[in-house]
C-alpha cells in the first residue's frame, strides 16, 4: 500500500513546494492596470501591436497602452488600491510608464479624473501638450486637455503642483487653472473652481461605491479590485484559512471558466474573466471547494506582500496536437487547467527564462517541462465536480473558453506543464472580447508631443509580438516627431471672475515649498512622443 502512494505523494510534494511556496515562488513582474469600468464604446491600442481592439472589463493594461473613448462612453482604469483615471467622452490616455509604482500617464484630449482615493506612496504625474500634473495627496483632480491645446486643471479636493520648464505652481483645493500659449512659456490663469458637471457626479457615485467597500478588512492593499466583491458574494469564516470570499454564483459554476485566455505581452496567457468581480480573485490568492458552502476564494495572508500574476492555475494535457507553425499552435489534443489550492505551488510560465514571446520549440527544452501524472494526486481542487475545465485544443486562446465533457480517467494519464505553455498566439489571442472595435481610430485626435517632468524609465517597455525573442527592442514607441508645431492661442473673452488675469509662467513661478520663485528645472524638456511603428 505504501508503495502505492508514495509516487503520487512525491509528485504532491515536488508541486506544492510546502506550505511555504505561495509566498516563495512569486515575485515581482512587469506592472498591470485594468479595465474596471466601461459605458459605452471603449478601445484600446495594444502596445504589443499597435491594433486597436475593443475594450472589456478586467481587461489587463501595461506600460504604453492607448485607452480612448467614443461620444457618450466612459471608463475607468485602476492602477492599485488607491489611484484611478477616469475619462469622459471624447478622451484619450496613454499609459506612458506605471512600473515600480511611479504612474506616468498622457492626456492627448477630453476630460480625466485621477482619483486618489487612499494615502498611498505612488508617484504620479498627468502629462499634457503644456504642463504637467502631480497630485501630491489623497483627492480628486480633474484635467482637460480641449481641442486648441489648452488646458485646464481643478483641484476638488486635495492639492496639485504644476510643472512648467520655469518651475513649479502649487494648485489647492476649489481652485482651477487654466494655462494656454507654447509650452516653452505658457501663459496661466487662476480661477475659483468651474462648476461640477454630470461627469462629476458620475465619479462622485463610483467614489461612494468604492469608499463603502469593507472587504480591505480581510485583504492586503497590496491586492486591487478587492471593492468589486462587496455586491457580489460574502465573507465567511473558516477554521483552515480565516476569512475567506464566497461569490454568488449558479450551481455548476467553477472559477476560470468565465472568460477567455488573452495575450500579453511579458506575461503571455493571461485569464480575462467575463465575472463583474473577476479581477482579485483570478490574479490573487488561492480557490478551494467548502464542503456545505462551496467554492471560495482564499486572499492570501494579510500580512504579506503579493504580486499579479496573469493566473494562478495548473494546466495539463492530453492527446496529440498540432505543431507551431502557423497561428494558435498546440501541443495537446485537450487542454484542461484547475485553480490552485492554497498553499499549491504556482508554476509561473512567464517572467525570467520565458520573457521575448514563444519559442518555437518542441515540449521539453529549456523553457517547458512536461510530465505524466494523476492530476488527482496533484491538485486538491481537482478532486471536485467541476474543480477541472477542458477544451479541445485548437480552441485555446481562440476566444471564449467552451468547456467540453471528458472521462475523469483522462486525468489519470495526463501530462503536466511546467514552464512555458506549449501553445503559440495567435491574432485572436490579443482580443478580451468578441465584440468590434466601434471606436474609431481617427477619433483620436490628442496632440503627439506632451510636457513632462520626468521621463519613462525603460523597464516597462513592449516588445512587437512579431518580434522574435533575440531581437532587442529599438524603442520606437518614444521615437521624436520633428517639425510638429506647438498648439497654441485661444479664443479671447472667456467670463473670469474679478482679478483673474492671464499671466506668465515666469510670473508665478513658485516652488513647492512657497520660499520663492523657482529657477528654471535643469534638465525639464518638452517630451515629443512619435506614433509606434507597423507590427
Amino acid at each position: 500500500m505504501f508503495r502505492k502512494l508514495l509516487p503520487a505523494l512525491v509528485l504532491t510534494v515536488l508541486t506544492s513546494g510546502g506550505a511555504g511556496a505561495q509566498d516563495d515562488v512569486q515575485e515581482q513582474g512587469r506592472a498591470v492596470a485594468r479595465l474596471s469600468l466601461i459605458s459605452g464604446d471603449v478601445s484600446v491600442r495594444r502596445g504589443d501591436t499597435n491594433e486597436w481592439v475593443a475594450a472589456a472589463i478586467n481587461a489587463p493594461l501595461m506600460t504604453e497602452d492607448r485607452v480612448l473613448t467614443a461620444s457618450g462612453s466612459r471608463t475607468e482604469v485602476q492602477f492599485d488600491a488607491s489611484n484611478f483615471a477616469r475619462l469622459a467622452d471624447g478622451a484619450e490616455l496613454r499609459l506612458a510608464d506605471i512600473e515600480n509604482r511611479r504612474y506616468l500617464v498622457r492626456l492627448a484630449s477630453g476630460t480625466m479624473t485621477w482619483r486618489v482615493l487612499r494615502d498611498r506612496t505612488a508617484e504620479v504625474e498627468i502629462s499634457t501638450p503644456s504642463i504637467s500634473v502631480r497630485p501630491t495627496r489623497k483627492g480628486i483632480y480633474r484635467v482637460t486637455v480641449n481641442g486648441d491645446g489648452s488646458t485646464e486643471v481643478t483641484v476638488r479636493s486635495g492639492e496639485a503642483e504644476i510643472f512648467t520648464p520655469q518651475g513649479t505652481e502649487r494648485l489647492r483645493s476649489g481652485r482651477t487653472l487654466l494655462a494656454r500659449g507654447d509650452a516653452s512659456a505658457p501663459e496661466f490663469r487662476t480661477d475659483n473652481a468651474i462648476p461640477m458637471d454630470d461627469f462629476d457626479r458620475w465619479s462622485q457615485s463610483r467614489d461612494r461605491d468604492l469608499e463603502r467597500s469593507q472587504s480591505y478588512r480581510y485583504v492586503s492593499q497590496d491586492v486591487y479590485g478587492v471593492e468589486d466583491l462587496d455586491g457580489h458574494g460574502r465573507w465567511v469564516s473558516t477554521p483552515e484559512y480565516g476569512q475567506v470570499w464566497v461569490p454568488a454564483t449558479s450551481a455548476g459554476w467553477a472559477p476560470y471558466r468565465n472568460g477567455r485566455w488573452s495575450w500579453i505581452d511579458y506575461y503571455g496567457w493571461s485569464w480575462v474573466s467575463y465575472d463583474p468581480w473577476g479581477w482579485a480573485p483570478y490574479h490573487y490568492g488561492r480557490w478551494f471547494n467548502q464542503v456545505g458552502i462551496g467554492w471560495c476564494w482564499w486572499p492570501g495572508r494579510i500580512n504579506t506582500r503579493h504580486y499579479w500574476s496573469p493566473a494562478l492555475v495548473g494546466f495539463f494535457g492530453w492527446g496529440g496536437g498540432r505543431g507551431f507553425n502557423v497561428g494558435i499552435g498546440v501541443g495537446f489534443g485537450n487542454w484542461g487547467w484547475v485553480p490552485l489550492a492554497p498553499f499549491e505551488r504556482f508554476n509561473p510560465w512567464y517572467g525570467r527564462g520565458y520573457y521575448g514571446g514563444f519559442r518555437n520549440a518542441n515540449y521539453v527544452n529549456n523553457s517547458v517541462n512536461i510530465t505524466n501524472i494523476n492530476v488527482t494526486n496533484v491538485y486538491r481542487n481537482a478532486r471536485f465536480n467541476d474543480g477541472v475545465t477542458v477544451i479541445n485544443g485548437q480552441d485555446f486562446g481562440r476566444g471564449s473558453v467552451n468547456h467540453i465533457r471528458y472521462d475523469r480517467n483522462q486525468l489519470n494519464n495526463a501530462s503536466f506543464v511546467r514552464g512555458q505553455l506549449p501553445a503559440a498566439p495567435g491574432r485572436e489571442s490579443l482580443r478580451w472580447s468578441d465584440r468590434a472595435v466601434n471606436t474609431q481610430p481617427g477619433a483620436a485626435r490628442g496632440d503627439e508631443r506632451f510636457f513632462s517632468r520626468s521621463q519613462p524609465s525603460r523597464t516597462g517597455y513592449r516588445l512587437r509580438i512579431s518580434e522574435r525573442p533575440c531581437r532587442t527592442y529599438r524603442g520606437g514607441r518614444l521615437a521624436a516627431r520633428t517639425g510638429r508645431q506647438l498648439r497654441d492661442g485661444m479664443a479671447s473673452g472667456e467670463a473670469t471672475s474679478a482679478g483673474a488675469t492671464w499671466r506668465r509662467a515666469a510670473a508665478i513661478s513658485w516652488s513647492a515649498e512657497g520660499r520663492g520663485p523657482n529657477k528654471p528645472m535643469a534638465g525639464v524638456t518638452r517630451r515629443l512622443a512619435g506614433p509606434a511603428g507597423p507590427i
